[in-house]
Formats: C-alpha cells, sequence, structure tokens
C-alpha cells in the first residue's frame, strides 16, 4: 500500500483543527478542482477527503468517555419560582 505522507499530514491538520468539517471542506475543495479540470489536485483533495474519514471514524470511539459511574442528577431547586414571577412570564 502506497502511503502520500503529504496527504496523511494535510488531513491529519485538517481533522484536530477543524473536526467534522474537514470532510466538507476536503469535499467542495474536490468539487472545485474538478469543475475546472484540475485532475492532478483534484485527486490529491479525494485522498485528503478519504483519509479525514478515516481519522474521523477511528478518533469517534476514542472521544466518548467510557461510561464508570452512572449519570448524575440534577440538583433540587432550592426555593420555588415567586408567584408574582410567574404571572410576569405568562403575561410576556
Amino acid at each position: 500500500m502506497k502511503i502520500d505522507h503529504d496527504v496523511l499530514l494535510f488531513a491529519t491538520r485538517l481533522v484536530e483543527e477543524l473536526g467534522e468539517s474537514a470532510i466538507r471542506i476536503s469535499r467542495v475543495r474536490l468539487v472545485e478542482l474538478t469543475a475546472a479540470n484540475n485532475l492532478r489536485a483534484a485527486a490529491f483533495w479525494r485522498d485528503v477527503m478519504q483519509t479525514s474519514e478515516r481519522l474521523l471514524a477511528e478518533r469517534s470511539p476514542a472521544l466518548a468517555p467510557p461510561p464508570t459511574s452512572p449519570p448524575m442528577k440534577a440538583p433540587p431547586m432550592t426555593a420555588p419560582m415567586p408567584s408574582s414571577m410567574t404571572a410576569q412570564t405568562v403575561t410576556l
């Protein structure tokens, strides 16, 4: 398998800085270059898009923290809302 280090570096940097938007940006760039008939640059951006998708797929499970404890309950309200505030909210 041929590894293009420029594609890998560029895709990694895009994913680090832009996250999910990296795929959309690389796809837009690919469409622009394909429309301009710049096939070599379009091939580069196609590889960047595919590598970005792969990097995000690998990174996604790592972002979610493992469920080690049950979720915390919301703290109880200490004081009920005054009736005058309730009336103001309803009339607005």
